[in-house]
């Protein structure tokens, strides 16, 4: 049986971090499946560039520059999204940075902080700005990206792995809050291993150094793709989850990790 299409008419969505990698494309999916689209980067030409290849796509969309470590750009976004549009529909917390690759204990205090105000205080901002927004609709669909590390922590990228825990705590803390209205619901996504610029861009200090060499070969064993990811985003945009909340959607679950790794023993 066919899956019946998702569509996002009439519904404005929101993406923190969408001028490139896994959330420009989810603002590409969405647009897509006809939302008008709300985009956003710490870089204003990233957005102006994102937003004309939106509009070439056919697409209805908008953007405007935000630092998601910034409150009150925060809340401007949210702002300009409503005056654009009048209303948000799906608010999308993707906006996020790994870091330095290296010890916790050699990576500078300021690195750590900027991590975590970056991937677990954005997210909180979005969140903080978004929510009372939908519960007084009673309707709103809200994701928080996750990462490596949500589960376990991943060496090397301590603060990365602590953000990215946090961001599952504090869904599930506001999913359990607020169970319920129940038109609302907040869900993480795990994308897994996708290769954007972030993480082309891993700089390793110290020891860990020496073992960046080996990341193209997880990548190669559990690599997954943006256009995935943006799938699986769409679905928990789609009619239906609308009663699923604090939950995480995993592009690559454990079993299917199993798998690849099985996969790639009985290849080499």
């Amino acid at each position: 049986m066919l899956r019946k299409k998702i569509t996002l008419e009439d519904q404005v969505a929101v993406i923190t971090g969408s001028s490139r990698g896994i959330g420009r494309a989810i603002a590409e999916r969405f647009g897509a499946a006809g939302a008008r689209v709300v985009v956003s980067s710490s870089q204003p030409q990233a957005v102006e560039e994102t937003v004309h290849s939106l509009l070439a796509r056919g697409v209805v969309a908008s953007g405007m520059a935000c630092d998601v470590r910034d409150r009150a750009q925060v809340e401007a976004l949210f702002a300009h999204a409503r005056a654009t549009f009048k209303q948000v529909d799906i608010w999308v917390n993707n906006a996020g940075i790994s870091g330095t690759f290296g010890r916790t204990i050699d990576v500078p205090p300021e690195e750590w902080g900027r991590v975590l105000q970056t991937n677990l205080l954005g997210t909180y901002y979005g969140c903080r700005t978004v929510l009372p927004y939908m519960l007084k609709r009673g309707k709103g669909k809200l994701i928080n990206v996750t990462g490596g590390g949500f589960r376990q922590a991943q060496r090397f990228l301590g603060a990365y792995s602590a953000s990215k825990a946090g961001i599952v705590r504090l869904s599930e803390a506001l999913a359990r809050e607020h169970a319920e209205t129940k038109g609302v619901t907040i869900n993480v996504l795990a994308p897994g291993i996708v290769p954007t610029d972030m993480t082309k861009e891993l700089v390793g200090i110290g020891p860990a150094s020496e073992v960046l060499w080996a990341f193209p070969k997880i990548m190669r064993i559990f690599g997954t793709t943006a256009a995935e990811t943006a799938e699986l985003a769409l679905y928990m945009v789609s009619p239906a989850t609308d009663r699923v909340s604090g939950k995480v959607f995993e592009v690559m679950p454990r079993h299917r990790s199993l798998w690849r790794l099985a996969r790639a023993v009985l290849l080499r």
